[in-house]
């Protein structure tokens, strides 16, 4: 870069907006949504962004933005939403919890915020929209899973959650959603388009030009998870665990469970190891060191299609870093699979729930090394046009920044 070009960069940096985030979510750099939010947010000049932290969230300086100014301002009580009262709980929240606006709206002027972005998720961006008006500044409004499978409400309740959210969706001056197929349905519902803004991978991550160079080991085979888990994961590690265990395959799961948890959805054999989790690009290199492959579930159960058929697995940023083949197994209509049907040769794909057709898949990799060298190389070139830092802040920014 020439001191020119250096140069012409400091400049449009300075020419961002002052942005304040107030969500949910908290940005952190661990995993899920907190990471994805951390990788957007870490291009952006510390100096011209506020993080007002729902003050649920557990500060961890080890895990924030350095030199970011946060404040805490408390709108949700989590021993009340994780309790048998959600429901109750969240109907009081959604509609209660815009009185937090005009506070916030204060904090938005005296600290020359001009720009405020939200995330879809939970009850947060209720108040952040109306704040956003109060202060008459511009709205901004992320979106990575189905905003309403993150709230628990009355069903009387229903049509005014639905009519808070089309306000603010149509309030926003940019609407950033995770997949194409969120943009689709959100547009139908909703009546204005959205940018689609994938998740990115960090600006540490391993940069492999070619796949890692190591000999399959047979009767040891490693299969790895990382992500987060819920109850439906649990079922289908346990589900992948044992139906592959028999081709000497193991599965190793980069998260804090444990195996009393795993054996609790069905989990019988011994194949499964828990590893600790580790920072994202510890991750990489570990995955690159250790694991043959990468196996990405989505959820079948029919609860979970309105969420499956637009959000979008953000691990699938860290999981075409390390040069590895990659084992889709969703329903059809699941993100992952459309993805990898849209760009096709991209993943082995299994789109039905039944274990003999796992173990089938799996067996096809196993058995064919040219098949497992394309899909290794496709991870590395997707990841790089899909995921990358760069394309990702570059969305964000032409979306937050001011227009002529």
């Amino acid at each position: 870069m020439t001191e020119g070009d250096l140069r012409t960069n400091v400049n449009a940096m300075d020419l961002l907006p002052r942005l304040a985030y107030f969500g949910d979510v908290p940005v952190r750099s661990i995993s899920a949504g907190p990471a994805v939010l951390y990788r957007l947010f870490e291009g952006w000049p510390a100096d011209r962004l506020l993080l007002i932290e729902e003050a649920a969230s557990a500060p961890d300086p080890s895990n924030q933005l350095p030199g970011v100014p946060t404040l805490r301002h408390r709108v949700i009580h989590q021993r009340l939403i994780r309790s048998r009262l959600a429901g109750l709980y969240g109907s009081w929240l959604l509609l209660t919890c815009g009185r937090h606006a005009r506070p916030l709206a204060r904090i938005l002027k005296e600290s020359g915020t001009e720009a405020v972005v939200s995330l879809g998720h939970g009850y947060c961006w209720i108040p952040a929209a109306r704040a956003a008006r109060i202060a008459g500044l511009p709205f901004h409004l992320i979106v990575h899973d189905h905003w309403r499978d993150s709230i628990a409400v009355a069903p009387r309740l229903s049509a005014r959650a639905d009519s808070l959210f089309l306000a603010a969706y149509r309030q926003a001056a940019s609407r950033l959603v995770i997949s194409p197929a969120m943009e689709e349905k959100y547009r139908r519902a909703y009546g204005r388009p959205g940018t689609v803004l994938y998740p990115s991978r960090g600006r540490d991550a391993l940069n492999l030009a070619d796949p890692p160079s190591k000999p399959l080991r047979p009767g040891n085979v490693v299969f790895a998870y990382a992500g987060g888990v819920s109850r439906w994961t649990r079922r289908a590690l346990a589900s992948f665990a044992d139906a592959t265990a028999p081709l000497g395959v193991r599965l190793r799961v980069y998260q804090g469970i444990s195996v009393e948890s795993l054996r609790a959805e069905g989990y019988r054999g011994g194949s499964i190891d828990i590893a600790p989790f580790i920072p994202a690009a510890e991750l990489h290199r570990d995955l690159a060191a250790r694991v043959d492959a990468m196996y990405l579930p989505m959820s079948f159960d029919p609860s979970d299609r309105s969420n499956v058929e637009v959000c979008f697995p953000s691990k699938l940023a860290d999981y075409t870093v390390p040069g590895l083949p990659i084992l889709v197994h969703a329903p059809p209509y699941g993100t992952a699979s459309r993805w990898a049907a849209e760009n096709d040769p991209a993943a082995e794909t299994v789109t039905v729930e039944d274990p003999g057709a796992l173990a089938a898949a799996v067996k096809r990799l196993v058995d064919d090394p040219n098949r497992r060298s394309l899909l290794a190389r496709r991870a590395l070139e997707l990841g790089r046009q899909f995921f990358s830092p760069e394309r990702a802040f570059g969305a964000f920014r032409n979306a937050i920044a001011p227009r002529d």
